[in-house]
């Protein structure tokens, strides 16, 4: 046994938390300690600031730029990983954090790009063309529907004209169709004697 396994031997049977990076377990499970945990989330946020400088410099080359961008994604769903495992130990939830670095890259079709990955060329296209499909979609659909919708319908304008002589038209329409309809007066109705006296005639007859 090497002198470092030794003293890391010896830190985890003091109960010790292990600060060395490439002692990070794959599995978030094998960690029961909500400090530890927060030391590995802690550790996976530093490699994720360090790639997101990285990412954003100049002098990065496109082939580096990918490799960090895939890097990325993995780094933060690691990070969120220990985030689930840290709140269901009974730690802090940081699930719900609106300011998460995760946030200022672009998600298309599920992988997300950052920094100058997103000026990539093949990057640039999918983005573009994930914007034109929002446009034609939710938020498009929704502008183009509110156009087409008539200002009637929200009040915004006096009836015009040509709505005033439809709706006129249609009023003498209406008007000369009622008059053709044959009226009845209460007094042609039959009251309650006479039509006694047709039931008993229509019993007789039948």
């Amino acid at each position: 046994m090497s002198l470092n396994n030794f003293q890391e031997y010896k830190n985890k049977e003091s109960g010790a938390l292990d600060t060395n990076p490439q002692n990070r377990p794959k599995y978030v499970q094998k960690v029961q300690s909500i400090p530890q945990a927060e030391i590995w989330r802690n550790i996976v946020l530093g490699e994720i600031s360090s790639k997101l400088t990285q990412i954003n410099d100049t002098q990065t080359s496109d082939a580096r730029l990918r490799e960090l961008n895939d890097a990325l994604n993995q780094l933060f769903k690691e990070k969120r990983s220990w985030e689930y495992h840290i709140k269901n130990l009974g730690g802090n939830d940081y699930i719900h954090n609106t300011k998460d670095m995760i946030n200022s890259g672009v998600n298309v079709a599920g992988w997300r790009y950052f920094g100058r990955a997103k000026e990539l060329p093949d990057v640039k296209t999918m983005i573009e063309e994930k914007k034109r499909q929002n446009k034609r979609g939710n938020g498009g659909e929704s502008k183009d529907l509110e156009k087409r919708l008539d200002d009637y319908y929200y009040g915004k304008q006096k009836d015009s004209n040509q709505l005033l002589e439809f709706e006129s038209r249609r009023s003498r329409e209406l008007r000369k169709s009622e008059e053709n309809v044959t009226k009845v007066s209460l007094k042609d109705l039959p009251d309650q004697e006479k039509f006694a006296q047709w039931i008993a005639t229509k019993n007789v007859k039948e």
